[in-house]
């Protein structure tokens, strides 16, 4: 879809789109450093994470979880009967890296996941989906699913592939570039 027929189907009474279009275009034009190309990438990758949040936050919501206890559940129930060291869980979250103690904590309270020791290293706490965590998720992936395949069902297959190879080509180029 050319950026002009994606134009034309945004919804009108979305604002932020123009805003930051000219605002950040004419803000920027006062630097040397300024890249408009950057910039709009940039723009249209946060918006579109940004609407896309909100969307699977309510979907989500109406089960009582966040995007990041989600994500949780997502891990422990890939990780089978072993369960996950809560040190790992933080690592491998790709919503938030939010404190994954008070997210497991949250999720033993609703009975979806329960904490015990790792017996080789009492030091280590290892989370695990309940079978009520493991319900939830029978329960509301199928939903979740659809809802991602809808939001994305304007993307070919093609686009599909050529996208995801751009967006882990610039992820990895933003990993590389260090702090600077």
């Amino acid at each position: 879809m050319s950026r002009l027929n994606a134009r034309q189907t945004a919804p009108a009474s979305d604002s932020r789109e123009g805003y930051y279009q000219e605002g950040v275009r004419r803000q920027g034009q006062q630097h040397r450093e300024f890249h408009w190309p950057s910039m709009e990438l940039l723009f249209n990758l946060v918006y579109t994470y940004d609407v896309m949040e909100s969307r699977l936050a309510r979907k989500l919501g109406a089960h009582g979880l966040s995007l990041s206890a989600f994500n949780v559940l997502m891990i422990l129930s890939r990780s089978g009967h072993e369960g996950c060291a809560l040190h790992e869980l933080s690592s491998l979250l790709v919503v938030s890296r939010a404190n994954v103690t008070g997210l497991v904590r949250c999720l033993l309270e609703k009975g979806l996941v329960e904490r015990v020791e790792d017996q080789r290293d009492r030091r280590v706490r290892i989370a695990r989906i309940t079978v009520r965590g493991e319900k939830l998720l029978e329960k509301v992936l199928p939903g979740y699913y659809l809802m991602v395949r809808k939001m994305l069902g304007g993307i070919s297959k093609e686009e599909n592939r050529l996208l995801n190879d751009l967006l882990s080509r610039m992820r990895k180029s933003v990993q590389q570039s260090g702090e600077n």
